[in-house]
C-alpha cells in the first residue's frame, strides 16, 4: 500500500491528524495534484479553510476553491473561477452563488443546463422560483427537496412563504412552525410568524414575534419597522419612536476604521 493510499484510508476512517502527517511526507518527496487535493480535503475538515484553499490551488481543483470562496462571501471571485466548468456539480454551485447574489433569473438559466437532478438542485430552483413569483413551480420543487431532506429548516421556511403567497396561510404557517422546530434560532421564521399575527390583528403576539426576531438577529431592519407600527397601533408611542431611531441608525452608512464607506 502506497502512503497516499494509506492516507486516503486514514482520512476516510476519520484519522485526520495521521492522514495529514502521511501526506506531508508524500508531498515532501513526490508532490502531486492528487496529494494536494487530498491535503485540501483534510484541512477543510479540520476547519483550516485558508490552508485548504492553498492546497486546492496547487491541485488545480477549481470547484473546491470556489466552494471555499463562496463560503467566505467572495461570490464574484468564485464565479469567475468556475465559469468554464461544465459538470453538473459546477452548474449547481454557480446557481447557488447566483442565488446568494439574488440573480434569480440567472439561477434558473444555469439550472436548465443540468442533466441530473438532486435535492440541492430542487432547493436552489425552488427558492429562486419563489423570488421570481413562480409560486406553483416553487411549491413543487421545494416539496421535492423536502422529500429528500426532511430536516432542512430552510426548505420548510421557503415552502411556508410560498404557500402564504398562494393564500394558504394556515398551511404556510405550519411549514414555518416546522422550520422553527428544526432551527429554534431561525430569525426570519419568527418574523414571518409576526407578519401573520399582525395580518390577523393579533398585535400582542405580533410584537412578541418581532421582538424574538430582533433578539436572535438585531440587524433585521424590517423587524424594527413592523414592531414600531404595532407599537403605534397599540398606543405605545415612546416604544415606537425608539424602534424608528434604531432603524435610522441601522440604515446609516457604516464608516470603516480607514475612513472609507
Amino acid at each position: 500500500m502506497t502512503e497516499i493510499t494509506e492516507a486516503k484510508k486514514e482520512f476516510e476512517s476519520g484519522n485526520l491528524g495521521y492522514a495529514l502527517k502521511l501526506l506531508e511526507k508524500v508531498i515532501t518527496v513526490t508532490p502531486s495534484k492528487e496529494a494536494y487535493s487530498l491535503m485540501g480535503k483534510i484541512l477543510l475538515e479540520m476547519g483550516k479553510d485558508d490552508e485548504a484553499l492553498e492546497n486546492f490551488k496547487k491541485a488545480d481543483d477549481k470547484l473546491s476553491q470556489a466552494k471555499i470562496l463562496s463560503n467566505k462571501g467572495k461570490y464574484e471571485e468564485a464565479l469567475l473561477l468556475i465559469e468554464d466548468e461544465s459538470t453538473d456539480e459546477a452548474k449547481v454551485l454557480r446557481a447557488m452563488i447566483l442565488m446568494r447574489l439574488e440573480r434569480y433569473a440567472q439561477v434558473k438559466s444555469e439550472l436548465d443546463k443540468c442533466l441530473t437532478y438532486s435535492p440541492l438542485f430542487y432547493k436552489i430552483r425552488g427558492i429562486s422560483e419563489y423570488y421570481l413569483g413562480e409560486y406553483y413551480e416553487a411549491l413543487r420543487d421545494l416539496s421535492r427537496a423536502i422529500d429528500e431532506y426532511p430536516l432542512d429548516a430552510e426548505l420548510f421556511y421557503y415552502r411556508g412563504l410560498t404557500k402564504i403567497a398562494l393564500g394558504m396561510d394556515v398551511e404556510g404557517e405550519n411549514d414555518i412552525d416546522t422550520a422553527i422546530n428544526l432551527n429554534p434560532y431561525y430569525a426570519e421564521a419568527y418574523f414571518s410568524k409576526g407578519v401573520l399575527r399582525e395580518k390577523r390583528g393579533n398585535l400582542t403576539e405580533a410584537e412578541s414575534y418581532y421582538t424574538k426576531t430582533i433578539q436572535i438577529n438585531p440587524n433585521i431592519v424590517e423587524a424594527y419597522v413592523r414592531r414600531a407600527k404595532v407599537y403605534m397601533k397599540s398606543g405605545m408611542e415612546e416604544e415606537a419612536f425608539n424602534d424608528i431611531k434604531i432603524v435610522k441608525d441601522l440604515k446609516k452608512p457604516r464608516i470603516s476604521s480607514a475612513g472609507q464607506q
